[in-house]
C-alpha cells in the first residue's frame, strides 16, 4: 500500500507538470521537448516512487533493490541481451496475433489508444541526426529501462513474492501489471511475455543490473532501427511486422530457452535460499 500510495501521488504530480508542457507541433524542437517530457513522466511515475519506497520502508535500500555490479553480473547482463534478441521473433509473432483480437465494445477505443501510442513513439524517433540518436538512446531507451525495472522488478515483484510466498506467482502477476500499465491491449500479450522474461531474469540473477541491461537493449534496438529507417537504410519502419517462418521462430525461442536454463535457471538453484529475494 505504501508503494501504491507513492505511485499515485507521484503520478498526479507528473500529470500536472505535463499539462504545463505544450503539445508537439511537428517541429524538431517540440519533438525534443516531448522526448524530455516522456523522461520526466517515467522518472516521476516509476523511479521516484521506487526510490522513496526503499528509503522509507527498507533498512538496506541498495541490498533490497539488488544493485549488484560485479563482473559476473555484467556477463549475465550480456547474456540476457542475447536472450532478448532471440526472443524477438516470438514476440513479433505474438504481436501480430494480439493485433487480430476482437475486443467487442472495447475494440474501437483500444485500437485508438494503441495507434496513438505507436504514433507517439514514431514521432519521438523521427529525428535522424546523430545527436538526436544519442538523446533517444538515453531518454527513450535507458530512462524507461531504469525506471520501470526499479519499480516493477526491484519493488513490486519482491513485495508480491513476500505476499504469495511463491516466486512464479510474483513474476507472473508483476508481468501482468507491467503489461497493463502500458495501456495498450493490442500489445498486451508480447509485453506480458517480456515482463515474465524480465521477472525470471531478475529472480534467477539476483541483480537489477541484468534487467536494466536486457530492457535497455530491447528499447535501444527499436531506437536504432527507427534511426536506420529514417536514414534510408531500411525500407520499412520497425513496427511494420513481416511474417516469419515457423522454423526461425522456434529455433530462436529454443535458443533463448537454452541460454536461460544454462546461465540463469541453474544459477537460481545454486543461490542460498535467503538470497532469492
Amino acid at each position: 500500500m505504501g508503494l501504491f500510495f507513492l505511485f499515485l501521488i507521484c503520478s498526479l504530480i507528473g500529470g500536472g507538470l505535463q499539462l504545463l508542457i505544450p503539445e508537439a507541433d511537428g517541429s524538431d524542437a517540440s519533438i525534443r521537448l516531448q522526448i524530455v517530457q516522456q523522461a520526466l513522466a517515467q522518472l516521476l511515475t516509476f523511479f521516484l516512487p521506487a526510490c522513496l519506497f526503499v528509503l522509507l520502508y527498507q533498512e538496506q535500500p541498495r541490498h533490497y533493490l539488488r544493485l549488484r555490479f560485479g563482473g559476473r553480473y555484467w556477463l549475465l547482463a550480456l547474456i540476457a541481451m542475447v536472450i532478448m534478441l532471440l526472443s524477438i521473433p516470438l514476440i513479433d509473432f505474438l504481436t501480430s496475433w494480439n493485433e487480430t483480437w476482437n475486443l467487442g465494445a472495447l475494440t474501437r477505443h483500444a485500437r485508438a489508444l494503441s495507434e496513438s501510442a505507436k504514433q507517439q513513439v514514431a514521432l519521438m524517433l523521427s529525428l535522424a541526426t546523430i545527436p538526436d540518436l544519442i538523446l533517444q538512446l538515453l531518454v527513450v531507451a535507458l530512462v524507461p529501462a531504469v525506471c520501470e525495472e526499479f519499480f516493477f522488478r526491484g519493488c513490486l515483484q519482491q513485495i508480491l513474492h513476500r505476499w504469495f510466498g511463491n516466486a512464479h506467482a510474483s513474476v507472473l502477476v508483476t508481468a501482468l501489471i507491467f503489461s497493463l500499465a502500458h495501456l495498450d491491449l493490442y500489445g498486451f500479450v508480447p509485453r506480458l511475455l517480456m515482463g515474465a522474461l524480465l521477472g525470471y531474469l531478475f529472480y534467477c540473477s539476483g541483480s537489477l543490473l541484468v534487467n536494466v541491461g536486457a530492457h535497455f537493449f530491447n528499447n535501444a534496438l527499436i531506437v536504432v532501427l527507427y534511426h536506420l529507417y529514417h536514414r534510408g537504410v531500411l525500407n520499412a519502419p520497425p513496427d511494420h511486422l513481416m511474417p516469419l517462418p515457423w522454423t526461425l521462430i522456434v529455433f530462436c525461442a529454443v535458443g533463448a530457452l537454452l541460454l536461460f536454463v544454462v546461465y540463469f535457471a541453474k544459477n537460481a538453484e545454486q543461490k542460498p535460499r535467503a538470497d532469492r529475494f
